[in-house]
């Protein structure tokens, strides 16, 4: 049905940035920035969740003018979440929804309700945005294991606490891509330095982790492999929204891909910096796509000469 498939759903986000001035609704959520993450190197992708029978109100035009394929969308509610991103001016943020996270959660992919089951056959990957969901990852583990695609999970921050890692390595042991950012690593491993977080990230045993360290970049994690990847600046930043969502995507696809390390790393960064330059989810135009594939060949290859104090670490 599709090569990749984002288990998640789209919610519609305001964002106020720490000078005080503020966007309009605009298409967002992690998972639809992971779609566009894989979005802007394969067209065969698509989502799967639960949806307010309202949602076009607000997106309908993006995902128009961006082909987003919406088999896997189905409505459950009358109202689709309705985000508020607050920036600081440290750089960090808060978020709160319209109708409530019970709400917003009610609607994230079920794989029974959602017919999850329908999109799977031949499908390399599955990304998800999650927190401790048991019986989610359970469903999932069961279908992992009958479709045998590959399975990152996006940690969300709420459960990045020292008391949850045990269940955080119940839930990795069908798990085959992880990723986290350095916040995140340094409060749930109780560490100061990113040298003790990949040293912790390799003790959890998964094939393949993207820690993300801001603007500064990247680490790609594979066993004893540790590959650090600057980021990629070219552009004027206009909003971040989104950047660990896509670039933990693209990753994934480019590992899914069999890339190696500079390969996944440059496709991380490189969506990444795409998407920084729009205010919510970037445009998947067919210049944006080849200006993509041209620029992570460059990043690539000044990777692999070990330029931009690239290598393994």
């Amino acid at each position: 049905m599709a090569d990749y498939v984002i288990a998640g759903n789209a919610a519609v986000d305001k964002i106020t940035f720490a000078d005080g001035t503020s966007t309009g609704f605009m298409p967002g959520g992690a998972t639809l920035f992971a779609l566009t993450g894989i979005l802007l190197w394969t067209d065969s992708v698509l989502m799967c969740g639960g949806f307010g029978a309202d949602y076009m109100e607000h997106m309908g035009d993006w995902m128009e003018r961006n082909h987003i394929d919406r088999r896997g969308f189905h409505v459950r509610d009358p109202k689709n979440p309705l985000n508020y991103l607050v920036y600081r001016d440290s750089g960090d943020w808060y978020s709160y929804t319209e109708y409530g996270n019970a709400h917003y959660e009610s609607l994230d992919c079920d794989p029974q309700k959602d017919h999850l089951r329908e999109f799977l056959k031949g499908t390399k990957g599955v990304y998800c945005f999650r927190a401790d969901d048991l019986d989610f990852f359970g469903q999932m583990a069961q279908l992992r294991k009958e479709f045998g695609f590959r399975f990152m999970w996006e940690i969300k921050a709420t459960i990045t606490v020292p008391e949850k890692l045990p269940v955080i390595r119940r839930i990795l042991k069908n798990t085959d891509a992880f990723s986290i950012n350095r916040r995140e690593a340094y409060r749930l491993f109780e560490v100061e330095e990113d040298s003790e977080a990949i040293r912790a990230l390799q003790g959890l045993d998964v094939p393949m982790v993207v820690y993300r360290i801001g603007s500064r970049g990247l680490y790609i994690i594979k066993g004893e492999e540790v590959f650090f990847a600057p980021s990629f600046q070219k552009y004027s930043v206009v909003d971040v929204t989104g950047c660990g969502n896509s670039s933990t995507a693209a990753a994934f696809y480019a590992w899914c891909e069999n890339m190696d390390v500079c390969g996944i790393a440059a496709a991380a960064n490189i969506t990444a910096g795409m998407n920084l330059r729009y205010q919510g989810a970037m445009e998947l135009t067919p210049e944006n796509k080849r200006i993509a594939r041209e620029e992570k060949k460059e990043l690539e290859n000044r990777y692999r000469k070990g330029s931009m104090e690239a290598g393994i670490v």
